[in-house]
């Protein structure tokens, strides 16, 4: 549909309340309050019901001269002075009009539900853990009540929390991830003896931070190096698998 008809037919809903405009000027200088109300509620309702109508969601149709209706039955109520049961009439009809106007009116379909985010990475039990891995544990941990504790271990504990999300990958293949275990337990010594240093009073140097951030990095970067070691095998796995698949097909 031509966006202007769209637009020029739902303000027509709007332009049907013209005389509450005009009451609502008589009845400020009247000082008729009801009125005033009244009027000033009729047109405020047809505003949001043309807004409504305009945005064209799912539903916003029949929304919109719902509002219609509201507006019509509180205006002859509160402006017009009708008896009640009339005013519900009333705006029973202005719905039913505006109903018909606007129920052609093309709508959007709902916006599709954001996929759900992918399960975590499942991490094997503590207590499966092996030694080295449960005291690299108990140790970073330590490190991060430590860091918390010092009043500038902020950075501290960027690189004690690094360490800990590289720890996890581990744990998950113990019997692969030799060097990236050594790169953790060189670190977790270094971080350490950094702490201890703060905790007795030294001032962080001008080269402390960047530090940090490198050894954030690294472990990131070790990650992603478990990561792709883990899809080469699947792929690998999946390739004996067709060929095995293959030779043993009748």
């Amino acid at each position: 549909m031509n966006p202007f008809w769209r637009g020029w037919r739902v303000w027509l809903v709007v332009a049907f309340g013209w005389p509450l405009a005009l009451d609502l000027l008589i009845s400020l200088f009247a000082g008729r309050p009801t009125s005033l109300v009244g009027s000033a509620l009729g047109l405020g309702l047809l505003v949001l019901a043309a807004t409504r109508l305009g945005r064209g969601r799912r539903g916003d149709s029949r929304r919109g001269a719902l509002l219609v209706g509201v507006a019509a039955a509180v205006a002859a109520g509160m402006a017009a002075h009708l008896h009640p049961l009339a005013a519900v009439l009333l705006g029973f009809g202005a719905f039913a009009g505006a109903r018909l106007l606007t129920e052609d009116l093309p709508e959007q379909a709902p916006e599709p539900a954001p996929a759900p985010p992918p399960p975590p990475l499942s991490t094997p039990p503590l207590s499966t853990w092996p030694p080295a891995l449960k005291q690299a544990e108990t140790r970073l941990a330590a490190l991060h009540a430590r860091a918390l504790a010092l009043p500038t271990g902020g950075n501290l504990d960027r690189g004690v929390l690094a360490l800990s999300e590289l720890l996890m990958d581990i744990a998950r293949r113990p019997d692969s991830a030799d060097e990236a275990r050594r790169f953790l337990n060189m670190h977790v010594d270094g971080l350490e003896r950094m702490a201890q240093r703060l905790e007795a009073g030294a001032e962080p140097p001008e080269g402390m931070a960047p530090l940090l951030s490198e050894i954030a990095t690294a472990a990131q970067d070790w990650r992603a190096r478990l990561r792709a070691q883990e899809t080469e095998a699947l792929d690998i796995q999946v390739k004996v698998l067709s060929e095995r698949l293959r030779e043993e097909r009748p």
